[in-house]
């Protein structure tokens, strides 16, 4: 193999990340063929596939993580996660999500999403699965990730499920550190993979694989560059592929390997998608692949069998229909992920009906705020300000609270203002997101101001309700005896259910997919 067609099938199975930090080498390298694949985010994502397709030599596979739809697009419309599917339990609801979704996708210029989450979330401290997955039962993980898929397929946008072998029994975040997974083969045939040949059967063929150490398959290696994890995969589970890595950007991969050498390591192993770190510049990452062709430490038979199945699934691609018009997908996408979110509201003790809240009735809401972008200021600005806040605007149409917005950490300073709230108020209702973000290493439950500040608020007697946002898990932080409304995204879809349901104009018709401890535990 001469140089000139290594670096034409190294251009089919190296993935950019697409960061705003490498944009011109990035670009330099989609046109002059040397990567021929990209992912693709930001509120830019339409006018940015266009100029990628244009700007290449050849066809591009252009791939984007819609878990909660397309929210971080212009235009685009975020929805409910997949335990919120859990929760509400319905297949149709299911494939539903995965054609709304895919035809959004396909909306915006992507080919691939990395959707489904297969993962089988059955560790209550994971911090970065939670509510990605659709819950703790592998039973409905598989029924309801079967469901996606098919609509994923009907729509012509290609499903990638993940994290191979499995990421749901984990209490680390791999984009900090390297997961250890200490099961048996057995456990793993029965829980972790029954989701995969479920959606197998379903008509899945892609898998992007996690960084994760399962000493049961292979004690040395972690799946990214583990050949004998990638052969179950393809030959004991039958996906032809393409087969995705995670990202060899996630620190979970760079803290026990240089990444450009898992680059290769990761083809040779059987992947035939290589997401290359972006926290390096890409040309690293392009000219180590070819070097290893060069040198022989990637088979030049890997090599064409990981770009035959890309270019294939590229060839394929371009013969799906054609698309609805763009308001109609969007319409449908909304309608969709407000009957999930309807469906998905869960009540966790006896909610009445309508609570008697009173004439002077007060909302007291605990978010990251900086993540939510509403402004940190200090009293009574900082309070007009945070009076932006989605929630309150919704909660202030339904029963005209006071409200007090607070950061998920809330100050000495905050907890005197809640006293004097709560003292001139007639009752109270609580509510509180427990965000799962990469990175930041926790996220299952509250901080322990946070917790503190619920307790001093059920100490009143007022507390008659609180509302609960993503992770579950954090009703164990709540105080014990108060009905809690459960929704598990933070999308607007979500939160209007839930202040619905809250305000007795809807049922909860949900069901807990995961077990909780206790209320107050």
């Amino acid at each position: 193999m001469d140089e000139r067609e290594a670096r034409s099938l190294v251009a089919q199975v190296l993935v950019l990340r697409g960061t705003p930090n490498w944009r011109e080498e990035e670009d330099r390298l989609v046109a002059s063929g040397a990567v021929l694949n990209s992912q693709v985010g930001g509120p830019d994502i339409a006018a940015r596939c266009a100029a990628l397709r244009q700007m290449a030599p050849g066809p591009m596979l252009l791939q984007c993580d819609m878990e909660t739809g397309s929210g971080f697009a212009f235009d685009g419309t975020q929805i409910p996660p997949l335990m919120a599917l859990g929760a509400a339990g319905s297949e149709e609801l299911a494939r539903a999500w995965g054609y709304a979704v895919g035809l959004e996708g396909r909306r915006l210029g992507i080919d691939v999403t990395w959707s489904p989450v297969l993962d089988v979330n059955t560790n209550p401290d994971n911090p970065i699965i939670n509510v990605r997955s659709f819950g703790e039962d592998a039973g409905l993980v598989s029924r309801l990730g079967a469901a996606l898929t098919r609509g994923m397929k009907e729509s012509g946008l290609h499903p990638c499920a993940k994290h191979w072998p499995g990421h749901g029994d984990v209490a680390v975040d791999s984009h900090i550190s390297l997961p250890t997974v200490n099961v048996t083969r057995e456990r793993l045939e029965a829980v972790e993979w029954l989701p995969y040949r479920t959606a197998r059967a379903a008509g899945l063929e892609s898998v992007m694989t996690g960084h994760l150490l399962v000493p049961s398959l292979d004690p040395e290696n972690c799946c990214t560059v583990s050949p004998a994890q990638i052969s179950i995969l393809r030959d004991d589970l039958g996906f032809p592929g393409p087969i995705f890595t995670d990202s060899l950007g996630m620190e979970g991969l760079r803290t026990t390997l240089d990444s450009t050498e898992a680059a290769w390591r990761a083809l040779v192993a059987g992947h035939d998608q290589v997401l290359i770190d972006y926290k390096r510049p890409p040309s690293e990452s392009v000219d180590a692949v070819v070097e290893a062709v060069r040198d022989g430490s990637v088979p030049e038979a890997r090599l064409r069998a990981a770009a035959s199945v890309v270019t294939a699934l590229k060839a394929r691609l371009r013969e799906n229909a054609p698309l609805p018009p763009a308001e109609e997908i969007r319409s449908h996408l909304a309608s969709v992920a407000r009957a999930v979110a309807e469906a998905s509201v869960t009540a966790v003790g006896a909610l009445s009906e309508r609570p008697d809240l009173g004439e002077r009735p007060l909302l007291i809401v605990c978010d990251d705020l900086k993540r939510r972008g509403v402004g940190i200021a200090e009293e009574r600005e900082g309070q007009e300000l945070r009076g932006t806040h989605p929630l309150v605007r919704i909660l202030r149409e339904k029963a005209g609270f006071e409200t007090l917005v607070f950061d998920e950490v809330p100050t000495p300073r905050d907890l005197e203002a809640v006293r004097a709230s709560v003292a001139a108020s007639t009752a109270v209702v609580g509510a509180t997101f427990a965000h799962i973000l990469c990175y930041k290493g926790e996220g299952t439950r509250l901080p322990g101001a946070q917790i503190e500040l619920w307790r001093e608020v059920a100490a009143s007697g007022k507390l008659r309700a609180m509302m609960l946002f993503e992770s579950p898990y954090a009703l164990a932080d709540l105080p014990a005896g108060v009905p809690v409304v459960v929704g598990y995204g933070a999308d607007s879809f979500t939160l209007t259910a839930a202040a619905e349901a809250l305000a007795g104009e809807r049922r909860c018709p949900g069901r807990l997919p995961v077990t909780v401890a206790s209320i107050g535990d």
